[in-house]
């Protein structure tokens, strides 16, 4: 298994999650997923990535010209999100 890891965050942080075997941690979601568990809402969020950053070469994946599969994925998502 590849142990790259993309993180966001302090570095104590990073490397808890990286121990635990996380390859991706975005902190962004995590901070607002725990606010929601505080608060106790339902809370749902969609984290999408159009492009891969995880070899040596950028894989632009052509996400900028997918606008189909861009909008039926965004609309499957609130469908979902919707239904929390």
């Amino acid at each position: 298994m590849d142990n790259r890891c993309t993180l966001s965050g302090d570095r104590r942080e990073n490397s808890k999650k990286e121990k635990e075997g996380c390859l991706v941690v975005d902190m962004e979601a995590a901070g607002m997923m725990a606010v929601a568990q505080f608060r106790q809402v339902v809370y749902g969020q969609i984290l999408y990535a159009g492009d891969d950053l995880s070899s040596v070469e950028w894989d632009n994946r052509g996400w900028q010209s997918r606008v189909d599969i861009r909008e039926s994925l965004f609309w499957l998502c609130a469908d979902a999100c919707l239904s929390l």
